[in-house]
């Protein structure tokens, strides 16, 4: 029995770094600018690591990113689809990131035009001070930008109950184990 339990923890002590390491991409689109930056789940962000952004199965942009995991790029002028954002650290390590069409102001599907219809003076493009709805979009995205980076990085670490869960498992999938090995005997 001693035997198991040491193997349980060395397998837990083994898979929680293989966990930690895991790459996330965070984009965001800022005007008309693409910007973002990869991170690893247990801290850290990859530098000087090939990135690729692809629509419709075309290369939009490409390099490496910086020194803090960054990268940043035009938006595309002809929006085709869905951008597909990879980053790839070459250590086994690749993560992907895709913004919607409507994120750079294409037409919004169906469904999401239906439930966000907006009053007919506010679609005519600019109001009565001269803001546009470019300026506005371009506004709240600076604005969310951090809450949806919080978001992302909440979402991506290991929590306590996520421990704590696997450990259940273990020890069930061990009784099991040790009930159908007794159940031959």
């Amino acid at each position: 029995m001693i035997r198991f339990l040491t193997l349980v923890l060395f397998g837990l002590w083994i898979a929680e770094p293989a966990y930690a390491h895991s790459l996330r991409v965070f984009a965001t689109v800022e005007g008309s600018e693409v910007k973002g930056y990869g991170f690893f789940v247990g801290g850290g962000r990859p530098q000087d690591v090939e990135w690729k952004a692809v629509m419709s199965g075309e290369d939009v942009a490409h390099g490496r990113t910086d020194d803090q995991g960054g990268f940043h790029f035009a938006t595309p002028e002809k929006i085709m689809g869905p951008l597909s954002i990879t980053l790839n650290s070459g250590e086994g390590h690749i993560a992907t990131r895709v913004l919607s069409a409507d994120r750079f102001g294409a037409a919004p599907s169906k469904e999401l035009k239906n439930s966000t219809q907006a009053p007919a003076k506010a679609q005519a493009g600019t109001n009565a001070s001269g803001v546009t709805e470019q300026m506005i979009e371009t506004a709240v995205a600076r604005e969310i930008a951090p809450l949806l980076e919080r978001i992302e990085q909440m979402d991506a670490r290991l929590r306590f109950t996520d421990i704590i869960s696997g450990i259940c498992l273990i020890i069930g999938i061990a009784g099991i184990a040790l009930w159908a090995r007794g159940k031959h005997r």
